[in-house]
């Protein structure tokens, strides 16, 4: 284990951005949104896919990368199948399926199955990778990287219990594309599923965080050297896993403290320091982020508040609530940045937190020049959304999970009920706000 830290002070500007806003659900129109379901995962001629809770990326030929998962683990499984099948289907109990959607082509596409590339037998006793938690990220080169996350197999994941009695852990893999070559580099912290990754390609490093015990691990893909480097991104104010970290351009990485503010990791020293700024709202964190290529972190808080640090002058704002409720918590896991049209984009509220019910699957813009916050709509048959982009044409594109439609129709199982899957969303959004 590596440890080292040093605690430095450093001083930032912190005004609050009044708003003078505040969301009226009344008047929120519903929005329809092309949906694209992840394929892959049939068993006896039915799709498992059942949830996606991934970030998603586009790679330099446009492609934009999603996945979903089963979620099925020794707990329970979901969908109409039963616990007397968990040692027939092949590879597992919990698997994942990565796709790619292509604008051009205006299709989407499965590739592989993470149990499958990460020799991951799953069944009964053993969860498997039910879905993917984190980050997929890619290189320059069109790469992606992926790590692993175990289903629903929550007794597992406070035990630190041991394998093959308890989850592996979140196997980490990349994935050329252009070649189909798969690299499979193994299992950074035992039992832990992954719930960040993010590649710093000046370094050749791979920086993540598991959900369990918050270890933030580092492997070196030139010489493969693992450092681990015990606890952090400590969310004693979250009742809840820990969900996140950030990595700025220059390979700094970030994680929410105890003290309401954040801790920095510089990647050439090793050493941990305390930003003297404190985070907005009650749980003083953050739950998703985005960096711009000038190097200003973007966040939004598990209760809401979307704030901004400029790392070139270590200049905090409050953007204020994405709701325009300071007292109303609304989970928001979701956050993408348009730099050209000045924006930031959320699919606002989903479960899995405090949320206002009126405001669920709200699709909001921020615009950054104005300050001014537009709700667009609520997007139809969506239950969450945990990951977001702007793709190159300023098309926005959510990973999400709920109710699908296709050709304009309600899918309906063969009981005459909704069909409920994971799929990627695209929205196309207005130029002009006004």
């Amino acid at each position: 284990m590596l440890w080292k830290t040093a605690v430095v002070l450093i001083s930032t500007l912190m005004p609050l951005c009044s708003q003078g806003q505040s969301i009226d659900t009344q008047a929120l129109p519903k929005i329809r949104v092309k949906m694209y379901p992840a394929e892959g995962l049939v068993w006896k001629g039915v799709s498992t896919q059942n949830t996606n809770w991934n970030k998603i990326t586009q790679t330099p030929d446009g492609k934009i990368w999603y996945c979903g998962g089963d979620h099925w683990g020794t707990d329970a499984i979901t969908g109409p199948f039963d616990k007397s099948e968990r040692y027939e289907r092949p590879y597992g109990f919990g698997n994942t399926e990565v796709c790619y959607y292509d604008p051009k082509k205006d299709k989407a596409y499965s590739v592989l199955e993470l149990n499958r590339v990460s020799a991951l037998y799953s069944n009964a006793e053993t969860p498997g990778h039910g879905k993917i938690h984190s980050n997929i990220t890619h290189d320059s080169q069109g790469r992606i990287y992926f790590a692993g996350y175990m289903g629903l197999s929550y007794t597992h994941e406070y035990t630190r219990a041991y394998y093959p009695k308890s989850y592996a852990g979140g196997a980490i893999v990349r994935y050329d594309p252009k070649t189909e070559d798969v690299d499979y580099f193994g299992v950074p912290v035992p039992n832990g599923g992954v719930v960040a990754l993010y590649y710093d390609e000046a370094r050749n490093i791979l920086n993540g965080i598991t959900v369990d015990r918050a270890k933030f691990f580092r492997v070196n893909l030139t010489t493969m050297e693992l450092n681990r480097y015990e606890s952090v991104a400590r969310m004693s104010r979250v009742q809840d896993r820990v969900r996140e970290m950030i990595m700025d351009k220059d390979g700094f990485c970030y994680f929410a403290n105890d003290v309401g503010g954040l801790t920095k990791f510089n990647p050439d020293t090793e050493e941990f320091s305390d930003l003297d700024i404190e985070l907005p709202g009650k749980l003083k964190d953050f739950r998703a982020s985005v960096v711009s290529r000038d190097n200003i972190i973007y966040a939004i808080t598990t209760d809401g508040f979307v704030w901004s640090l400029d790392l070139k002058n270590n200049h905090f704002q409050d953007l204020g609530h994405v709701l325009g409720m300071p007292d109303q918590g609304h989970y928001t896991p979701n956050i993408a940045l348009d730099e050209d049209w000045g924006r930031l984009y959320f699919m606002a509220g989903n479960h899995g937190g405090k949320v206002l019910e009126s405001a669920l699957e709200t699709i909001t813009i921020l615009d950054l020049k104005s300050r001014k916050f537009h709700w667009m709509g609520q997007a139809e048959g969506i239950e969450g959304c945990f990951g977001a982009l702007v793709g190159k044409d300023h098309q926005v594109y959510f990973s999400c999970y709920g109710q699908l439609y296709k050709d304009e129709v309600l899918v309906l199982d063969g009981e005459g009920k909704p069909v409920t899957r994971p799929y990627l969303a695209k929205y196309e959004p207005p130029k002009n706000l006004d």
